[in-house]
């Protein structure tokens, strides 16, 4: 028997929302959809959904085989709707504000455009961005330009998706749609090749150049991008913060808001696992959370006192027994005692 739990709420009813667990044996079940009709037997206030739901915050297809979730996520599942801030009746939600983001594009849209913009709800509900930034057009609206613009090259398709709120604050979702979003990632790679603009490549994972750290043996070290196979033996040396967003580099100059909600999510979720320092993976991360690091404080009316950012040319020197004269630079003073 594994646990499971689903999220419940009832807007005519209920003033708190609220996680129910359910104990089942989760593979006797093909996929969601079949294992919502047997929670809805023993349990009939119970409201499935049959299109898409959250599965440990990642979306994926109620139809998705139980099997594939239950791999990626090691048996535990947790199920909530698309937005738990909209839902109406457990895991349904009041899509309202999916539906506002397709109204600049309707009068280019046929009704096979609208069925098609329908379909991309799922990427809507993925997308991190919306989430710190309202304005944002979306990611199903930026899929839907792409589609119209391939039909017919449209200067005002162009500049609707052209702006601080569009294209140019759109960030991959991988990590947030089971499956991955590729028709995204080329929908943002389509539009940017045009506008010239180009990846930048100080957002390059550098932890694979650790070799060792013998010398940081009693350390807790925060990462928040992902731990490289070489790092294996030192895994209980690292608290990944599994943070699948960016650290805001490339965001500053069009939303410096929106770049530091997200750096300043990042460093303080690093700052209150118990970890020692944060592990920048990149010179953007280290611009980010120790360069702006007194912006952040102020953004997030939070103190890092004693808590500081290392790079990773920085650690591998100081496993080698030297001191870096760049310690001397930091904002967040490193206390190694």
């Amino acid at each position: 028997m594994q646990k499971i739990e689903i999220f419940r709420f009832n807007a005519k009813k209920d003033i708190l929302s609220y996680f129910k667990p359910y104990f089942l044996e989760i593979l006797d079940y093909t996929n969601l959809e079949e294992l919502f009709l047997h929670v809805k037997k023993i349990d009939p206030y119970f409201q499935p959904t049959t299109d898409f739901v959250k599965v440990n915050d990642v979306v994926a297809n109620t139809a998705e085989p139980l099997e594939n979730l239950y791999e990626k996520f090691v048996g535990e599942l947790v199920i909530s709707p698309l937005d738990e801030k909209r839902a109406v009746l457990d895991l349904e939600i009041n899509d309202d504000d999916f539906w506002e983001k397709f109204k600049p594009f309707e009068k280019f849209c046929d009704q096979a455009d609208k069925e098609f913009y329908a379909s991309l709800k799922s990427y809507f509900y993925a997308d991190f961005v919306r989430d710190y930034e309202p304005n944002f057009i979306g990611a199903a609206a930026i899929i839907l330009a792409h589609h119209l613009y391939k039909k017919e090259k449209n200067d005002e398709i162009m500049r609707l998706i052209n702006n601080e709120n569009g294209i140019l604050i759109a960030c991959k979702i991988d990590d947030f749609i089971f499956g991955g979003s590729e028709i995204y990632t080329k929908a943002i790679r389509f539009f940017k090749e045009i506008l010239g603009i180009k990846e930048d490549e100080t957002s390059k994972n550098e932890l694979e150049k650790i070799k060792s750290l013998d010398k940081f043996k009693e350390f807790k070290i925060a990462v928040s991008d992902k731990i490289p196979v070489n790092l294996d033996r030192f895994r209980a040396n690292f608290i990944n913060l599994n943070i699948k967003f960016p650290c805001g580099f490339e965001l500053l100059k069009v939303n410096e808001k929106l770049a530091f909600a997200l750096a300043s999510k990042t460093i303080f979720n690093a700052f209150d696992s118990g970890a020692d320092f944060l592990l920048a993976s990149n010179d953007a991360e280290f611009y980010m959370f120790d360069t702006l690091s007194k912006k952040l404080e102020k953004f997030a009316n939070r103190s890092l006192q004693d808590f500081y950012i290392l790079r990773v040319s920085e650690l591998i020197e100081l496993e080698n027994g030297k001191i870096p004269a760049s310690l001397k630079e930091h904002t967040l003073k490193v206390n190694l005692v």
